[in-house]
């Protein structure tokens, strides 16, 4: 049962609703054309994940920009996880832009047979294995794997069942997948019959041991005309080979190559490829939570810097960087679209129009913040708004993760305010403040300022302030612009400032007084650049 170790994985999370009476399924089985000239065959191989989740819808969007009319989905798989195995089938039962086939030439155990569902037909190899979906988990008092209780198994069933009716195949069948307790008769058939699908009903065990054969008299069945079908005996989970599985009309035909699948269903155009690559891998990674975090973290700290500093820096293109690694790993993961980065764009926008251009925070501030959020987490997700439990889940897990970076960010702003001058490496980023005590520039005998020299302006010279000062910027002295260094209060732009100290390379300046004589007084050597 090592196929089944992870369909679980999701399905404890569903709330136990009891199968009772099915319900009638609308049919998406498409009907078979006459021709196919655009087919695509979608290598899919090992466990089941959110990374090979990620895979296939990425590769059926690619397949339906090609213009595709005939997807093969060639499966070589033990299962996975019961989600995953669930969302895939899905996709593929919703596919109604091509025709779509599951290939199985070798085996499709557990969670691979739930996504092969979802397909038009099911075309199983000579020697393929299909089947045996039973659900496990493990328990933590025995240490050891165990069967779900039938609780909380029977929305799996329930899915399972309206999934493989969907496309027209015996609920029956699929139900004896994952129910080791639901054993399937077969009416008999006389043997000059028309050639027409079996007649299935399901019986249910009480108990252990009580027999097939009993639980169908119990059941009002008349074993003169109906048989067990020998796959689903008593604590069996459906198994079956290709050709029996074409004998009971859960699989199409048999076939052992791409070329028979083609010649059977006339497919005359050349087939198109799309394996697993090593950029799905990196995709896969970066859509992982914890490295998400660490990109919103990364992103939100480097804007940080770059918003503390004057023009465009180091903070600017890292948090470019992450912003552009997220969305591509999003587009590349078929969760996100153009309209999520115009979203974010837009955020980024308004909160550049609230710094730099309409003063205080407003209205464009919080709806930058706003439009930033929305668009991270349509990013995430593809839906809206949920509609299942999975859904939810997701949509649970992906505000958790934006949570969790913002608060880190936080602390990690705060603590960077504190400490940005005494790291090694963060100090050359930053301008010393003005100290509140005079070192070089006060003569320490008469106490009265000392005039230091420096080769374009000196202590008293009149400018401009050419960008924000916070308190680090840039000013312009005559037909020069230098990095300067207000004495602690924030200067706007255009605002005319003196220089009241000079140490080294730092200068300090302080914004003109009203008292003050306000005409523009330049008297800085105008030596050339």
């Amino acid at each position: 049962m090592l196929a089944s170790l992870g369909v679980l994985a999701g399905t404890m999370l569903w709330p136990p609703v009891a199968c009772g009476q099915q319900a009638e399924v609308p049919s998406k089985l498409q009907e078979r054309a006459a021709e196919y000239k655009k087919p695509v065959v979608i290598i899919f191989e090992g466990m089941i994940d959110y990374r090979m989740t990620s895979f296939l819808r990425n590769r059926l969007n690619r397949a339906k920009k090609y213009g595709a009319d005939l997807v093969i989905v060639q499966i070589d798989s033990p299962g996975g996880l019961a989600t995953q195995s669930l969302a895939i089938a899905e996709a593929l039962r919703d596919v109604d832009w091509a025709y779509t086939v599951a290939f199985v030439p070798r085996e499709a155990i557990s969670g691979a047979a739930l996504m092969s569902l979802g397909c038009d037909e099911i075309v199983l190899g000579s020697q393929a294995r299909f089947g045996d979906a039973g659900p496990i988990y493990l328990d933590p008092e025995l240490g050891a794997f165990r069967y779900v209780p039938a609780k909380a198994k029977s929305v799996l069933v329930r899915q399972t069942q309206d999934l493989a009716r969907a496309k027209e195949r015996s609920g029956e069948l699929a139900e004896a997948m994952i129910d080791e307790n639901a054993v399937v008769f077969i009416r008999k058939r006389p043997p000059n019959a028309a050639d027409a699908r079996p007649e299935l009903r399901t019986v249910y065990l009480a108990n252990e041991n009580q027999s097939a054969d009993q639980a169908a008299r119990k059941a009002g069945l008349d074993l003169s005309q109906w048989e067990l079908v020998p796959e689903t005996g008593p604590q069996k989970f459906f198994t079956v080979n290709g050709p029996r599985a074409v004998q009971l009309d859960f699989g199409n035909f048999v076939a052992d190559s791409r070329g028979e699948i083609a010649q059977e269903l006339n497919s005359t155009g050349q087939i198109k490829e799309y394996n697993y690559t090593l950029t799905d891998g990196v995709v896969y990674w970066l859509n992982s939570p914890v490295i998400t975090g660490l990109l919103i973290l990364i992103g939100l700290i480097a804007l940080y810097f770059e918003l503390s500093a004057p023009g465009i820096g180091a903070g600017g293109l890292i948090a470019g960087l992450c912003a552009v690694l997220f969305f591509w790993s999003r587009f590349f993961g078929g969760t996100s679209g153009w309209l999520e980065v115009i979203l974010f764009l837009a955020g980024i926008t308004f909160l550049l129009m609230e710094l730099f251009v309409i003063p205080g925070f407003g209205l464009a501030g919080f709806s930058g913040l706003v439009l930033l959020f929305v668009s991270v987490v349509m990013a995430s997700q593809d839906f809206i708004v949920p509609q299942t439990t999975l859904q939810w889940n997701q949509l649970l897990r992906t505000l958790l993760v934006i949570l969790a970076a913002t608060c880190m960010f936080i602390i990690g702003a705060a603590f960077i305010s504190r400490r940005f001058g005494s790291l090694p490496i963060l100090s050359r980023l930053s301008l010393e403040p003005p100290s509140s005590e005079p070192v070089d520039t006060v003569d320490k005998v008469t106490g009265k300022p000392l005039v230091v020299a420096h080769p374009h302006v000196s202590v008293g010279d009149w400018g401009v302030a050419d960008s924000l000062l916070r308190p680090a910027g840039r000013a312009v002295f005559g037909n020069r612009s230098l990095d300067v260094v207000s004495d602690g209060a924030f200067i706007d732009p255009e605002t005319q400032i003196r220089v009241v100290e000079i140490s080294g390379n730092r200068i300090v300046v302080a914004e003109i007084e009203d008292s003050e004589e306000t005409t523009y007084r330049d008297n800085t050597p105008d030596n050339g650049d």
